[in-house]
């Protein structure tokens, strides 16, 4: 899909998404491809949601090798 067509109601979440993230300092967990977050929308995610969501993903979890404390 071109970013035309979506409907206006998702474009504007989108926009909400990425000022939600801008004021965060964490604009680079929002792709510049509102393909990316379509899923979050169609599934009734609000911005603030998805924002967490992503936040929660990029968060470091250690390597998994049962190293460390």
């Amino acid at each position: 899909m071109t970013v035309s067509e979506y409907s206006q109601d998702f474009l504007r979440w989108y926009e909400a998404l990425k000022l939600l993230a801008q004021k965060s300092d964490a604009s680079w967990l929002v792709s510049s491809d509102p393909k990316a977050h379509f899923t979050a929308y169609q599934n009734s995610l609000s911005p603030e949601e998805e924002l967490a969501e992503l936040d929660e993903l990029a968060q470091w979890r250690g390597c998994g090798c049962g190293g460390g404390a």
